[in-house]
């Protein structure tokens, strides 16, 4: 029992906990800047250590040692606080997946996974409503509105192979046990298509939550210059932008494991495993920015007409399907 626990304790500080999650946020923060960057025929982060590798960490070390400028009248502390709650609510997530060596499981998990999903939103918004200005109010209301499309898209998608999984292979509506037998459905025709479109629908849902083109509205810097982040400034703003960062890095790294087993398929041949889990996560995390550097920004109305008109239907339609097949 002691040692169980202690194993715990070592899983949530180094692998996959809190080191983990802070060399994923350097590196995809490092990842994104290179893809988006050669994509725009620029460079990129170059010079800070190998093929600019450390610059996320130059960068990070600068907005920490940065003046934390506080809105007089408002709390100082709070806005710290959801930031690193919803931080930590990503790190349990990925306790409960594939990735970790005694992961956290049980039946019906999944809707626990769903509500720390929900954190980083919910932290964004307080945060903004927290400093209050014309910027941030516009910007909060965006983030919000965005949410009722977004979070529902992802939801209903994330749920496919979930169901799937639990119909076919009897996964019991685990997130772990999903993780680690979805990925056998691609061999079956009607599953595959399912699991196809609700993979397409997800990833179109991270763009949104993870606010990349042509869903940036919330902090459209041309109209409200940082949105719900205007006042923030120093180390605020790095936990904002390590939130930011993190969303990707885990949503990636979930969605590879949900829809493709991560490490399982290739169990036996640990180190194989973990460079096809990474190549996984490098695909997905590069259609992300291709499409966030190739498009432009969508107004609200846009967006919200594309989600409910579009996205929503297709991923409701798969998982109503996938519930009665």
């Amino acid at each position: 029992m002691v040692m169980c626990m202690w194993m715990y304790i070592l899983e949530t500080v180094l692998y996959p906990g809190l080191v983990f999650t802070l060399l994923g946020i350097i590196f995809t923060n490092w990842y994104v800047r290179k893809v988006k960057a050669h994509m725009q025929n620029r460079i990129g982060p170059l010079y800070t250590g190998p093929f600019g590798l450390l610059q996320p960490i130059a960068d990070l070390i600068k907005l920490f040692s940065k003046e934390d400028i506080v809105v007089s009248g408002y709390p100082a502390r709070a806005p710290a606080f959801f930031l690193t709650l919803a931080m930590g609510s990503l790190v349990a997530l990925l306790l409960m997946t594939p990735i970790a060596p005694y992961p956290l499981q049980a039946p019906y998990d999944i809707y626990i996974a769903l509500y720390l999903l929900v954190w980083p939103t919910v932290a964004i918004a307080i945060a903004g409503y927290l400093t209050p200005s014309p910027f941030t109010i516009v910007g909060t209301a965006r983030v919000l509105s965005l949410t009722l499309a977004y979070e529902l898209g992802f939801v209903l998608s994330v749920l496919v192979p979930v169901v799937l999984a639990s119909r076919y292979l009897g996964a019991e509506y685990s997130l772990y046990t999903t993780c680690t037998r979805a990925w056998m459905l691609w061999t079956k025709p009607l599953p595959a298509i399912l699991l196809a479109i609700s993979l397409l629908t997800a990833i179109l849902s991270l763009q949104c939550k993870t606010m990349m083109k042509p869903f940036d509205i919330p902090e459209a810097e041309t109209e409200i210059v940082a949105g719900p982040f205007t006042e923030y400034s120093g180390p605020k703003y790095a936990l904002i932008l390590m939130l930011h960062d993190q969303e990707l890095f885990v949503g990636a790294l979930l969605l590879s494991q949900l829809y493709f087993g991560g490490p399982i398929p290739l169990i036996n041949n640990p180190l194989l495993a973990a460079v096809v889990t990474f190549v996984e996560y490098l695909a997905i995390t590069l259609v992300v920015t291709w499409i966030h550097a190739s498009t432009p920004r969508y107004r609200v109305e846009q967006a919200l007409n594309w989600f409910w008109k579009y996205l929503l239907p297709l991923s409701a339609l798969a998982l109503v399907v996938s519930m009665v097949v």
